[in-house]
């Protein structure tokens, strides 16, 4: 790491006698183990990012090095703090997928974690902006039932990587866009086997998939038609989800020792939010108090609760651990109906489910 901030403190004293400041190229750069994400939209920002919803955004700069065909992005984020990018011109491979790259990267983080990654240049506007960042989810596959609501396989499009359900595992690979033509390369994923017939349609959803297909995005619905010829697939949007006006069984919960536990027999942890208010039961005590929500940033409380003594063992100490651990929550997300919310460290906090279903 120190031979990384000596690279940066080098170029930064030495870019004036071989470097331009030119206009900024517009790049998605990302990274496997863990996965990562740095927007480089060329105004002066840019936005790093994990899967759990954290992210930072910085202010700065691109400086070219022309004869080494090199760029330096250096930018600065709340605190002062900085973030430097090295980006090379030339292949890159994402270890993913067959998918080759134009642009590798180097990345020093402000807190001293370095990732090493690809970067590529966004897709066209036309297909990119409405097959991107949103979750599609599969109505048609032909030799297939598939199921409805959350039993449907789906996949998400951003920053050249896919990821979703596949009928019973989670999967993930590259893409690139091309016009309207979309492929898709090799995709990995867990391994757990389900019964049937959620195999089989795995198998079939995943093989469809994969390749080149031709992409076309009408109002709320996505088709992929192989241009080699095979199967066709048939996507809708999946509806928005939302954190608030549901009341939220909570399946699981941090104890403050490392681990998420389950509640205790006979007892039954919920909590829901609305109008900026968040409220529930402890287990005995009821408890309410503010949340912010903005994106999938969540924050929750000071959180005050009712004063009831409940004599069975472990409850009250059950109820202490649970409103603890809402009070660190940074991060929220739904998938496939359920709440998974995270702390700062990435830590889980809870896991509910939809009371009632």
């Amino acid at each position: 790491m120190k031979s990384i901030q000596l690279l940066a403190t080098m170029v930064a004293l030495a870019v004036p006698a071989v470097a331009l400041h030119a206009a900024e190229r517009e790049l998605i750069c990302f990274g496997n183990e863990p996965s990562w994400r740095l927007d480089l939209p060329g105004n002066g920002e840019a936005r790093f990012s994990l899967p759990d919803g954290l992210s930072a955004r910085f202010r700065g700069s691109e400086v070219r090095i022309e004869p080494r065909q090199e760029s330096v992005w250096r930018g600065r984020g709340r605190g002062g703090r900085e973030l430097v990018a090295f980006l090379k011109d030339g292949a890159c491979s994402d270890g993913m997928s067959e998918t080759v790259h134009p642009v590798s990267i180097n990345l020093s983080l402000p807190d001293g974690r370095h990732y090493a990654g690809c970067c590529r240049v966004p897709a066209a506007p036309a297909l990119a902006a409405t097959l991107e960042g949103v979750t599609w989810r599969l109505t048609a596959l032909p030799g297939q039932g598939v199921p409805a609501g959350n039993g449907a396989p789906t996949a998400r499009f951003e920053g050249g990587r896919v990821s979703g359900f596949s009928g019973c595992n989670r999967f993930m690979g590259g893409y690139t866009v091309d016009r309207d033509k979309l492929t898709i390369g090799n995709l990995a994923g867990t391994m757990m086997a389900c019964p049937e017939p959620a195999m089989a349609l795995e198998k079939g959803f995943l093989a469809a998939l994969s390749g080149a297909q031709a992409a076309n995005v009408e109002g709320k619905r996505l088709s992929l038609i192989p241009t080699a010829g095979g199967t066709p697939l048939q996507f809708e949007l999946e509806p928005k989800p939302s954190l608030t006006g549901i009341k939220w069984e909570v399946t699981g919960y941090n104890n403050g020792r490392q681990a998420v536990v389950g509640p205790l027999l006979g007892t039954h942890l919920s909590i829901a939010f609305k109008d900026g208010k968040v409220s529930g039961s402890g287990g005995c005590n009821s408890f309410h108090g503010p949340f912010k929500v903005e994106g999938n940033a969540l924050s929750i409380g000071p959180l005050a609760t009712t004063r009831k003594l409940c004599s069975a063992e472990g409850v009250m100490a059950q109820e202490r651990e649970f409103i603890a651990a809402l009070q660190t929550a940074t991060t929220w997300a739904i998938d496939r109906g359920m709440l998974d919310v995270h702390r700062k460290d990435g830590e889980r906090v809870l896991t509910a489910s939809e009371a009632g279903k």
